[in-house]
């Protein structure tokens, strides 16, 4: 059970602080314990000087290296009167301000104090902080209330609409990106404690539908398709494809020419796509049943797929969802209000009419008659609406598709609806190039996951032949024995240490090396590290004979924290939940990959460091025989498991496989 502020400053007047908190609206000491730290040095400084409590705590910043503050006092922003030399009036507070049980000595540099938290009663603040929040830790749900004030309130609601694959066609590295991406997105919303619909767009309307369904009259076999259907779909889609590419080729020299294409497309193979389409939006008999048959078996061999990924969807929708009448209404309106135009028989919107020229122009209803996606995307944001009552809908789809979203936005507020329009959010993120030479069949999720593995093992085989030694191989068995290289865990490691590593908006080059590296921000080694210290507690359990790891007597000494590495790892725990909260801000994923390896990094220093001397390096050390009793091993247990939680926390938030416990 999560602790009230009352039990906090309980927990402090133990450590030798009898004042409360200030009131300072922007501080959350339950959900971020850095604020204890920052609400406590606050009150110091603003009873110091006799300033505004609240400007002090502005003035403090969390320091981002660590090896020179876990604080930051910005004096100028203190804004203090009468000061020549900042300086040396920086000098002068350090003088001023009374000594804390919760801080070392803080020193000037330049115009900044720093602080570091005293080592003495980090653990323990830290330690019961982290453990009673339990898996919570890092989460803030205040932020995804209605009414903040109000924690038992409704919550806010967002709609993630993510992966959004095409029937038919190849799932590629945009859908890849777009469904680690949006679950992401999805689940650092969950974290801040919004109701989130994951929402999976399925490109299951339109003209490369009706194309495939001229291409299965001409060349589909149900014996093929029984025996592999995703392969046949793709191979009677792609020999279609071959057959109307003279055709599209004459289309687009005829627009590169200024000349209609009315006559061109109103033959062959375009006639006859658009004459199925047509049906299609008719509600055919036929047509329906060839459109139902043919996603019932694409989404069979999705969902499967999806889970190996460890992704989820609430609901799967696609362009056949929206309302023909909502349709209908937006036509009405855009027309009546002179914004939707006649051009070659198609209707339009000329975005330059309405102060927006480099939106340029887009087709709302194609001269045969049938919608457009861009209008079945118009009608889906209304229905959606109207349906969930959401406070906010994200689309996770790639940067090519910036112009598209401005242009959906824009018509909304065309339309009247600029209510609409501010609830609606494009995340976008860049391509991955050179896929196809390393994944020789990535027309669906499944396959591509199956190739991802083999190309981990082969690269880890070469290292090994190599005579390169894998991080942490010979340390632990067992975290080995989780971590199997061929497995879906390390495939899935592998490719998000690739989408991961840099901004969204960044594209990258697939590269099958840097997928099996274990330097850097690698999700690789984060996956080892944890296996490690799922192995180290169960037999740091075992030592102490029961589940405390010493007896239901012992507490823990927390003395045996009091060296630099089990610091440091306390230290950066603390920051999680600013972390956490940082990446909400901006959805971008790379920040928090950055800190769990640091955090790795300094797990695996407090490892190494408790088990030097030790003959089989696991369990407590045989160097330090005075320190290896009930008390010490119960309080090396309770900070890896807080190192576990928050690892793993952060893992799940970024989609990376947790090992096998």
């Amino acid at each position: 059970m999560m602790a009230s502020l009352t039990d906090l400053e309980g927990r402090l007047a133990g450590l030798g602080l009898d004042s409360p908190f200030p009131d300072v609206p922007a501080a959350n000491a339950l959900t971020k314990p850095i604020d204890i730290y920052r609400l406590h040095l606050a009150s110091l400084i603003a009873s110091t000087l006799e300033c505004d409590v609240a400007a002090a705590y502005e003035a403090i910043l969390t320091a981002t290296d660590l090896t020179l503050a876990d604080l930051a006092v910005v004096v100028p922003k203190l804004k203090p009167k009468d000061v020549k030399d900042i300086k040396e009036f920086a000098v002068e507070l350090v003088q001023k301000l009374p000594t804390s049980p919760l801080y070392a000595v803080p020193y000037p540099d330049g115009v900044q104090l720093r602080f570091f938290f005293s080592q003495k009663t980090l653990p323990l603040l830290m330690l019961p902080y982290i453990r009673e929040r339990g898996t919570t830790y890092g989460e803030d749900h205040a932020q995804g209330l209605r009414d903040p004030s109000n924690p038992e309130g409704e919550k806010k609601k967002v709609i993630v609409e993510f992966s959004s694959p095409n029937i038919p066609g190849e799932f590629n590295g945009t859908h890849l990106r777009s469904t680690i991406i949006g679950s992401f997105v999805a689940k650092m919303h969950e974290c801040m404690g919004w109701d989130v619909v994951r929402m999976n767009y399925l490109g299951d309307w339109g003209k490369d539908l009706a194309l495939f369904a001229i291409g299965w009259e001409k060349y589909g076999s149900e014996e093929a398709l029984e025996a592999d259907p995703l392969d046949h779909i793709m191979e009677v889609f792609h020999k279609i494809k071959a057959d109307f590419q003279p055709e599209m080729d004459a289309s687009k020299q005829a627009k590169n020419e200024n000349k209609s294409t009315a006559e061109i497309e109103s033959e062959g193979i375009f006639a006859q796509r658009d004459g199925f389409f047509k049906k299609l939006e008719d509600k055919d008999e036929y047509a329906l049943a060839f459109w139902k048959r043919f996603r019932d078996i694409a989404l069979a061999k999705l969902e499967p797929a999806y889970a190996r990924l460890g992704v989820t969807f609430d609901e799967y929708s696609g362009e056949s969802q929206p309302l023909q009448e909502t349709m209908t209404e937006i036509e009405a309106t855009l027309t009546a209000s002179g914004v939707l135009l006649e051009s070659d028989g198609s209707q339009i919107i000329n975005f330059e009419n309405h102060g927006n020229k480099g939106l340029g122009t887009v087709i709302v209803r194609a001269r045969t008659g049938s919608s457009t996606y861009f209008l079945r995307d118009l009608a889906a944001a209304v229905d959606r609406e109207k349906t969930h009552a959401f406070d906010k809908m994200i689309y996770v789809v790639a940067s090519k598709q910036n112009s598209h979203f401005q242009q959906i936005f824009k018509t909304l507020e065309l339309l009247g609806r600029e209510d609409l329009a501010v609830k609606l959010q494009h995340v976008n993120f860049g391509d991955i190039t050179g896929m196809a030479p390393h994944l020789k069949k990535t027309m669906s999720l499944g396959q591509m996951l199956d190739e991802c593995a083999e190309i981990m093992q082969a690269e880890e085989a070469k290292l090994e032949e190599d005579g390169s030694e894998k991080q942490g191989e010979g340390e632990d068995d067992t975290a080995a024995a989780n971590d199997e290289v061929g497995s879906d865990p390390a495939a899935v490691g592998g490719l998000l240490s690739l989408d991961l590593f840099g901004k969204r908006s960044h594209g990258y080059a697939f590269d099958k090396k840097r997928m099996a590296a274990e330097e850097g921000d690698s999700c690789r080694t984060i996956q080892r590290e944890y296996a490690n210290l799922v192995s180290v507690i169960a037999k740091l359990k075992g030592s102490g004979g029961d589940e405390t790891g010493g007896g239901e007597d012992a507490s823990p000494d927390h003395a045996v924290l009091q060296r630099d590495e089990s610091i440091d790892l306390l230290r950066m725990m603390a920051q999680y939940p600013d972390v956490t909260a940082a990446t909400f801000k901006s959805l971008e994923p790379h920040g928090l990959l950055s800190y769990l390896s640091r955090l790795v990094e300094a797990s695996a220093a407090e490892l190494d460091d408790d088990n030097a001397g030790d003959e089989d390096g696991a369990g407590p050390s045989s160097a330090a025989p005075e320190e290896d009793t009930a008390e010490s091993r119960k309080a090396k247990l309770v900070l890896y498991e807080s190192v576990k939680q928050v690892l793993g926390h952060g893992m799940n938030l970024l989609g990376i496989p947790l090992c096998d416990e």
